[in-house]
């Protein structure tokens, strides 16, 4: 029986939202939970209709959203932060409106719906906020490659600092590079490949395919930020920084094998050596292992059954 502990969802019906929901709704250890959204649908997923969830279909800063929030606030809540942009090819052509959309609004959230006694759980990035030459782990020092990662770290910071103001209790979930069920077919490489493989055309793979990453199951991130909701919701130790990542880097060559396993068939491809794909991105950003089994409680999901996932998501999906 669901236990009256909202889980209130900001941007709950976009790619991480949705794979958060999924958790909460399929694993008998969320049951505590009642899930609420708040989300523009900007960013939405398809399905979200389909739900069935009390929701409130606004921008999070919306006088409506405050009338929503004040029905539950009867015990403390518990926020999942996933509102802020994340297009970060364009902080480069308007750096000020992401000062907007990651610190001023959300700070703005902060101040006028966290009340003392709730939760508040961040959803940032890692890759946008470090070199990527080096481990990123819950010690590792600012160093921001772009006005995108940048806006993010001011963002954890003041959030930081306001959540505290307000009496409530603050966490951040770093992530690597996530793939998996809910992302629509957008426009990383994995996409690319799996869209390839199931329209049968060809994709360009830029550069050698030697670009590494570690890439991280949705599945893994729903289940890692739901278990920390719980662990804050039942006054558990939690860390402040929370890393989810699979602790290895593969390259854009061994996903291409992974994927062609999984639909039985090779992926056609052409190479532009002259190109680097993803130029702008460190060629390595890795997790440290140890923060992610002690965050999740269990393994890893492998590259291979993940992306065995990802692509019969999207055969049955694109059918």
């Amino acid at each position: 029986m669901v236990q009256d502990n909202p889980l209130i969802l900001v941007g709950g019906y976009g790619f991480v939202g949705r794979n958060i929901l999924d958790a909460v709704a399929q694993n008998p250890e969320f049951s505590q939970f009642k899930p609420l959204v708040i989300d523009n649908l900007s960013n939405a997923c398809s399905g979200y209709e389909q739900l069935g969830l009390q929701q409130c279909i606004a921008h999070y800063n919306d006088e409506s959203v405050k009338s929503f929030l004040d029905k539950h606030a009867d015990a403390p809540r518990t926020f999942i932060f996933l509102a802020g942009e994340t297009r970060v090819a364009e902080s480069k052509d308007r750096p000020l409106d992401f000062i907007d959309a990651n610190i001023k609004d959300p700070a703005q959230f902060v101040m006028e719906s966290v009340r003392e006694g709730d939760r508040f759980i961040l959803i940032s990035t890692a890759g946008a906020l470090f070199d990527g030459t080096f481990e990123i782990n819950t010690d590792s020092v600012y160093c921001p490659k772009n006005f995108y990662g940048a806006s993010k770290a001011a963002e954890e910071m003041v959030l930081e600092k306001l959540v505290g103001l307000r009496g409530a209790e603050f966490s951040i979930v770093r992530f690597t590079n996530v793939y998996g069920t809910h992302s629509e077919l957008k426009k990383s490489a994995i996409h690319a490949f799996t869209r390839a493989l199931l329209q049968d055309t060809t994709v360009t793979i830029n550069g050698d395919g030697e670009q590494r990453r570690d890439f991280v199951f949705s599945g893994d991130v729903g289940n890692g930020v739901a278990t920390l909701a719980k662990r804050m919701t039942n006054g558990e130790p939690f860390d402040k920084v929370n890393m989810i990542g699979s602790g290895e880097t593969v390259s854009l060559n061994d996903v291409v094998a992974a994927l062609e396993a999984a639909a039985n068939k090779p992926l056609k491809y052409q190479r532009d050596e002259a190109k680097e794909l993803l130029a702008t991105e460190p060629r390595e950003v890795s997790a440290r292992k140890s923060d992610v089994e002690v965050l999740l409680g269990q393994n890893i999901t492998s590259l291979s059954s993940g992306l065995e996932q990802t692509f019969n998501y999207y055969k049955n999906l694109l059918k």
